[in-house]
């Protein structure tokens, strides 16, 4: 079997994200073993007094780490995540069921989302997302939501990734009024949804860049679903590229949005992807307490 690029998985936390784990995460091996039977004791009696709601399985020690990153070691907010995580998966069954690499690879080939190869100088995963290259005639924002679920179940296996978090860039660039009204409440609300409470990632930063005028209408739906701390992770940059630039470094882009690296090629997102088998949610249970 091939083996993953460091790049996308890597085999061992670098010295500076493992002193960034324990000092922002309170992480040690001593805690990390602590917590993760803490936590497996705990949804097993989340369980079994509610049994309505199908849990992830809790044997694998690297998947309840992602949990316990996320939420800074504290295992009652990491049962929670978990908790939020499969009731999400098990209400927008459409973002999972029967969702392959084959079906999601036309979106991917068409660059939605980029997931660029290198992070930036922080350890982030950076993702860029341009929705006018959305094709209406092709998928719709459901099919895009549907990859963009997909990818990041694969990108959150690799522990640098866990530790460092995402970095996402929107780039309204050819945005048109007809695409916009495309992305309505219930998308955005779900979306929403994920990032803040279903999903378990550390995201760091949102920038906006080239938001033509009617993109206030998007922001005036999406806003009361934000809570204050994603709120203070979003910035607006407009048409000013030397603003993005000069947050997350010019050399680290790609020339889509006029950095220093070369034009996108989702060939190797892609490639990553089948090697890393992604694992996708358990199955629909019959109802939820949650």
């Amino acid at each position: 079997m091939d083996q993953i690029p460091d790049c996308w998985i890597s085999r061992n936390l670098s010295e500076k994200t493992r002193q960034k784990a324990e000092a922002e995460l309170n992480e040690s091996d001593e805690r990390k073993a602590q917590a993760i039977t803490e936590l497996r004791q705990k949804i097993g009696e989340y369980s079994t007094e509610n049994p309505t709601l199908k849990l992830p399985q809790s044997d694998d020690d690297a998947f309840l780490v992602r949990f316990l990153r996320a939420r800074k070691y504290d295992v009652d907010r990491a049962l929670k995540l978990i908790v939020s995580y499969a009731t999400f998966r098990a209400t927008h069954t459409e973002l999972f069921e029967g969702v392959t690499l084959e079906k999601i690879r036309p979106i991917l080939e068409h660059k939605l989302p980029f997931v660029l190869r290198e992070r930036d100088e922080e350890g982030r995963r950076v993702l860029l997302f341009q929705p006018a290259r959305m094709d209406p005639n092709l998928f719709n924002p459901m099919d895009v939501q549907t990859a963009f679920v997909y990818v990041l179940d694969g990108l959150i296996q690799d522990e640098e990734t866990q530790v460092n978090g995402f970095i996402m860039v929107e780039d309204y660039t050819d945005m048109t009024m007809m695409k916009m009204m495309m992305f309505d409440q219930k998308l955005i609300k779900q979306m929403a949804d994920l990032v803040q409470e279903a999903f378990p990632a550390r995201f760091k930063g949102f920038h906006m860049v080239n938001q033509p005028w009617f993109f206030s209408i998007a922001w005036k739906i999406a806003k009361p679903f934000l809570k204050e701390k994603m709120r203070s992770r979003i910035h607006m940059h407009g048409t000013d590229m030397n603003s993005l630039h000069e947050a997350l470094g010019k050399e680290g882009l790609p020339a889509e949005v006029g950095g220093e690296r070369p034009a996108y090629d989702p060939a190797e997102l892609i490639e990553f992807l089948r090697l890393a088998n992604v694992q996708r949610p358990p199955a629909k249970p019959e109802s939820s307490s949650v």
